[in-house]
């Protein structure tokens, strides 16, 4: 868990420092979900979930792509009990 925590904040610098390499963070997500799945103690979850967490806010400052908000933008009905979901098919959004 250290070995993650260490390396989020690795990344963290380097984007602070202007170089922006996207892939480190959806590596160290894969890693973390890995690390989920070996997770005994209710400590190791905590901390996961709040790297996530920070994780989470690091995406949002760095304006990293979100294909849940991107769909929301597109489709902001999509929850809805009666939204046909045929209305995200290829054709209609491109007007086939």
């Amino acid at each position: 868990m250290k070995n993650l925590k260490k390396r989020f904040f690795e990344i963290r610098k380097t984007f602070e420092n202007g170089e922006y390499e996207e892939q480190l963070i959806y590596d160290l997500e894969e890693d973390m979900r890995q690390a989920y799945d070996i997770a005994h103690k209710d400590k190791e979850f905590y901390e996961l979930d709040e790297l996530g967490k920070q994780i989470k806010e690091f995406k949002k400052e760095f304006d990293f792509y979100d294909a849940e908000a991107e769909l929301d933008t597109m489709f902001p009905d999509r929850h809805d009990d009666d939204f046909d979901e045929d209305q995200m098919s290829w054709d209609s959004v491109f007007g086939g």
